[in-house]
């Protein structure tokens, strides 16, 4: 990967491209300055064809974002087998950022070029800090991590309905407490922890086979 140029991509091509992912264009009408902040620690990156952008075993402290392009997701890089697609406008690599894990899969590009943003998580994971970000984005990016956990285990228990964990997905509480608060973010930090780790002992079990649906 590199990082474009602005020749490549001048500011307002970026701003229209963002415009197409949830997080950016709330900040975008919500609060311009912090959207600008956000911009400015932003990687834009951009990678070819059949490009690894992620190797498995890889640190996992980067939120990204595919803005144009497609991407494949590779369980196993000896066999090159293609488990997962990813298509603009998604992120990926969010539960092993949140557990603090190392990439379970190699990512590579599968169309002619892809365009991603990265985020590092160390601009929001502390919950004390808002010299950069306010309180509000932070409750916005942590929103936004477990809505996109709890989707993936939604989808899970539509295709294994019986699969053990979905009772333990069925208790987990919801926040009802004053919104835009530091105790929704606290909520927000601590249930994208308790979601990572319920969609890993998911994955686990399907791998591991202590679990055959029958």
């Amino acid at each position: 990967m590199r990082r474009i140029t602005r020749e490549e991509y001048p500011i307002e091509s970026l701003h229209r491209i963002v415009n197409g992912v949830t997080f950016f264009k709330d900040l975008i009408h919500t609060d311009p300055s912090q959207f600008e902040l956000l911009m400015s620690v932003t990687q834009f990156v951009t990678a070819d064809h059949d490009e690894i952008i992620i190797n498995r075993g890889d640190d996992a402290n980067i939120l990204y974002f595919l803005l144009k392009g497609q991407l494949a997701v590779i369980a196993n890089d000896d066999s090159g087998d293609v488990i997962n697609e990813i298509n603009p406008g998604e992120m990926f690599g969010v539960m092993a950022m949140v557990l603090n894990f190392k990439r379970s899969a190699s990512i590579k590009v599968s169309g002619r070029t892809a365009l991603l943003a990265g985020i590092d998580y160390e601009h929001f994971n502390n919950l004390e800090d808002f010299t950069l970000f306010s309180q509000a984005t932070k409750i916005s990016f942590f929103r936004m991590l477990t809505n996109n956990i709890r989707w993936t285990l939604e989808r899970n228990k539509m295709q294994i309905p019986d699969h053990p964990l979905v009772a333990k997905l069925r208790t987990l509480p919801l926040y009802t407490g004053e919104k835009n608060t530091l105790e929704e973010l606290r909520f927000l930090h601590h249930q994208s922890h308790v979601l990572a780790e319920l969609l890993c002992e998911w994955n686990d079990s399907l791998n591991s086979g202590s679990w055959k649906e029958y």
